[in-house]
């Protein structure tokens, strides 16, 4: 009921801006009348409905920022070791993602961030972490899978091939896509059920846990934290905030 006269509420602001009646000039009944009329055609209901989408994406907007701003404040620190980069070398901004092959929010963050590289491909470079979540039965293998792969410098490769066939993952796919990209097949297995690649996989897991990453995908951009597959606008307040000489400093090489 309480969330009820919430939304009449929200709802029945909207529509005295709209239609531009001042509120204070009729009384309650006489409001709630005219309300009613307007909200049972089907132009009310759409400029209603449209209105009231608006204001909930403007306020979580606002809570997104305020959320970013206090990240701001307590940037983390997080070397990129020894993960894939792709970007300039000298870029000023440097995402560090955290991701799962076979997380389908970490599919729409991949794309979040290949949007991003392409809004700012002299600024930005980015680089790669595995965090394979366990119920994920495919994620720990594809995780290898991408680790050998960039033993023969194919990460990206096969990085954009797993998420791209992220139904089909298995070693079936492994193996096709490893000889689409030219890979020494024996090589590519061997480092593949290396314990290399398996403590590769439990470091960038522990980072991400000491971090603060508990679920999938999981960024940092110079630090600050974006938990979640945020929209592209939001990487976006981020990255231009800091390119404005703000923020958090860039993390270690």
């Amino acid at each position: 009921m309480k969330m009820k006269h919430v939304a009449f509420g929200i709802t029945s602001l909207l529509f005295a801006g709209i239609v531009g009646v001042a509120r204070a000039e009729i009384d309650d009944k006489q409001f709630a009348t005219a309300f009613e009329k307007y909200a049972a055609t089907d132009k009310g209901q759409e400029l209603l409905g449209k209105s009231v989408q608006e204001y909930f994406k403007n306020q979580q907007a606002r809570a997104q920022a305020a959320e970013a701003e206090d990240l701001f404040k307590n940037p983390a620190k997080i070397d990129v070791g020894e993960s894939p980069v792709k970007g300039p070398a000298d870029a000023k901004i440097t995402i560090i993602e955290f991701s799962d092959f076979q997380c389908p929010y970490c599919k729409r963050g991949k794309e979040n961030m290949d949007a991003v590289m392409k809004a700012y491909p002299n600024q930005v470079k980015l680089s790669f972490k595995h965090m394979p979540l366990p119920f994920h039965q495919q994620a720990t293998p594809a995780a290898k899978a991408a680790y050998a792969a960039g033993k023969q410098g194919k990460f990206w490769e096969m990085h954009d091939a797993l998420f791209n066939n992220q139904e089909k993952l298995g070693a079936a796919l492994f193996e096709e896509q490893a000889k689409t990209l030219g890979l020494d097949l024996a090589k590519f297995k061997a480092d593949m059920a290396s314990p290399d690649a398996e403590k590769e996989i439990k470091e960038n897991v522990a980072l991400a846990t000491k971090n603060g990453i508990q679920g999938t995908p999981g960024f940092f951009v110079n630090g600050v934290a974006v938990k979640g597959a945020y929209p592209v606008e939001h990487f976006k307040m981020i990255i231009d905030r800091l390119l404005g000489g703000e923020g958090a400093a860039a993390p270690k090489k």
